[in-house]
């Protein structure tokens, strides 16, 4: 009887360790995800200098499956509503600075965040814009499936206006 117990106790400790390992396993698929969608939003975002309609519809037809095998990447579609005002936070400008700032893409069918900061409000001499962008890790359990989101955050290099 003692051995019976002593492989239940040994059991029940491979089991724990093989669902810790498979948990960090998804979260690592999962923040990979992130990561490359938010990297290839501001790629776009770089290349051409500005958020605009034309760089939304790259990036969304690069997310659902406009590449070359023709699959997406299985990032998390808005499937209730298009407004992302109920997933991206509000932003606070950075202290110190007389810079404007809020989200600029308002509707998307994916959800992520791409957020203006506007520098040309005080001094004219030094003044640019930059983007951030926040894209989230999802793990899609069915329980915590929106209790778990993590951002994962980058921004763009800052796009200096030359005033002569």
């Amino acid at each position: 009887m003692n051995q019976a117990i002593g492989n239940a106790l040994l059991f029940n400790i491979i089991i724990t360790i093989v669902i810790i390992l498979i948990a960090f396993f998804v979260g690592s698929l999962s923040y990979t995800k992130a990561f490359k969608v938010k990297n290839r939003v501001i790629e776009e975002i770089e290349k051409n200098q500005t958020y605009d309609n034309n760089v939304k519809a790259e990036i969304e037809k690069w997310l659902a499956g406009g590449g070359t095998n023709g699959e997406g990447i299985g990032y998390k579609r808005n499937t209730t509503t298009i407004n992302n005002k109920t997933y991206c936070p509000d932003v606070t400008c950075p202290k110190g600075t007389k810079a404007t700032c809020g989200l600029i893409n308002q509707t998307s069918d994916y959800q992520y965040c791409v957020y203006e900061f506007d520098t040309c409000v005080g001094d004219k001499s030094i003044c640019g814009k930059y983007y951030r962008v926040v894209t989230y890790m999802y793990f899609d359990f069915p329980v915590i499936n929106e209790l778990l989101r993590i951002p994962v955050t980058g921004e763009t290099m800052i796009f200096q206006e030359i005033n002569s």
